[in-house]
């Protein structure tokens, strides 16, 4: 009896083994385009979910505006919004940008970012410089269409030259939404920085005014 014990025992932990290794062969790297979609970011402060990318980029309506789908696929992989590897050292909860190569971060915990592509308009800082975030708004109106156009308030939309969100820097620049998703990493007609609404709607989710912006 003793006997059949132990070899039943022995099956059992045979067949746990197995299970865990074929668990294990089965899953996706979180870091990988087709992995890290499927993850979620823990439930803290500045992390909300990375969601798959027919969703995250999928048509959406924000109050009395419709926006449309990205065509995702035809965007360079790199450009999408995914969890990084944090390499700044920066405090949680900073955002930093990267001209250069058309990257903007929101600093995670666990050594982890959000990266997001990015469009560079004309004026934009070509040097280093620590910012805050001085104030938000949904679905703005540019300064300069504001002083021409009385009216200026109608033609707010998911297509105009801010798009969905601006987040005011304390330097004047804006970080704002655009419907050309074409632009995206490279250059933008709106001046200052310019995200898909999808991903600058995600950033304003997660950052409040007052949060340090870091220029590199």
């Amino acid at each position: 009896m003793a006997g059949n014990n132990e070899h039943t025992a022995g099956l059992t932990r045979r067949m746990l083994l197995l299970a865990a290794s074929a668990m294990l062969a089965g899953c996706v790297d979180r870091m990988s385009p087709e992995g890290f979609g499927r993850q979620t970011a823990p439930s803290r402060q500045l992390n909300y979910p990375i969601e798959p990318y027919d969703i995250m980029y999928g048509g959406v309506r924000d109050g009395d505006y419709k926006i449309r789908p990205v065509p995702y696929k035809r965007l360079n992989p790199d450009n999408l919004r995914q969890i990084v590897h944090d390499r700044t050292l920066e405090p949680i909860g900073t955002v930093v940008i990267d001209p250069k190569h058309h990257y903007l971060y929101v600093i995670l915990d666990d050594r982890k970012a959000v990266r997001y592509g990015i469009a560079t308009g004309p004026g934009f800082p070509g040097h280093k410089e620590t910012l805050t975030v001085s104030g938000r708004e949904s679905w703005p109106v540019s300064s300069d269409v504001r002083k021409s156009d009385p009216k200026a308030k109608k033609i707010a939309g998911p297509n105009s030259l801010y798009g969905a969100r601006a987040l005011y820097l304390s330097n004047g620049m804006v970080i704002h939404g655009t419907s050309r998703w074409r632009e995206i990493g490279g250059a933008c007609e709106a001046g200052g920085i310019a995200m898909l609404n999808q991903d600058v709607m995600d950033l304003d989710r997660r950052i409040k005014p007052g949060a340090r912006v870091l220029v590199l």
